[in-house]
C-alpha cells in the first residue's frame, strides 16, 4: 500500500499553455505537452526511455520516483519567470499561470515539488487579444476560477498576479 506524503494537497504555482482544441481550449504542460483533463486530476507517468536490451535502462516505476526526474512539477510564483515569454502576441499559444493542487506521492526539492497527481486551483490568463474573453470561458470548463489580467509581458503578468493575491 502506498501512503501519500501529505494529508492535504500541496498548493504551488505552475505554467501551462492554453491550446485551441477546436470548439474549446485545454491546458497543456509546457515540456511534455500533456493535456490536462477537465474534472479529473492529471496523473503523472514516467517518460524515461526503457529498453529491455540495453543493460542500463531504467525499470518501469510509478511517478514520481526518488531516483528519477518524473512527476508533475510546480513551485513558487517567482520561479515561473524563466518559462514565460518576454511578450505576448495574440496569435501565439497563450501562457496561463496558476495555483495547482498536488497530492499523492510528493517529492519536495529546493525550487518546488514533483507530484503523482495534480489539478488546477486558480488560473490567470493574460489579456492580450479580443479572444481572451472566449479563452476564459473555455478554461472555465475546468471548474476553477479563471481570472483575466492585463499584461503584455511576463514581468507585467507576474506583477499583476502578485498584486491580485496580495489583495
Amino acid at each position: 500500500m502506498i501512503v501519500p506524503d501529505y494529508v492535504e494537497p500541496i498548493v504551488a504555482w505552475r505554467m501551462w499553455y492554453a491550446v485551441d482544441t477546436g470548439l474549446s481550449a485545454s491546458l497543456t504542460s509546457i515540456v511534455h505537452r500533456a493535456y490536462w483533463p477537465r474534472g479529473a486530476p492529471l496523473v503523472a507517468t514516467c517518460h524515461r526511455m526503457r529498453n529491455a536490451v540495453w543493460p542500463f535502462s531504467r525499470s518501469k516505476h510509478d511517478a514520481p520516483a526518488a531516483g528519477c526526474r518524473c512527476g508533475i512539477y510546480a513551485g513558487r510564483l517567482e520561479g515561473l519567470r524563466p518559462y514565460l515569454p518576454d511578450c505576448y502576441v495574440a496569435d501565439m499559444e497563450v501562457p496561463v499561470i496558476g495555483r495547482v493542487l498536488l497530492w499523492g506521492i510528493v517529492h519536495e526539492h529546493e525550487f518546488g515539488w514533483r507530484a503523482a497527481q495534480a489539478y488546477p486551483e486558480t488560473l490567470y490568463v493574460p489579456s492580450v487579444s479580443p479572444t481572451t474573453e472566449q479563452l476564459v470561458r473555455h478554461l472555465g470548463a475546468y471548474g476553477v476560477p479563471v481570472k483575466p489580467l492585463f499584461a503584455s509581458s511576463a514581468d507585467e503578468l507576474l506583477d499583476a498576479v502578485g498584486r491580485k493575491i496580495a489583495a
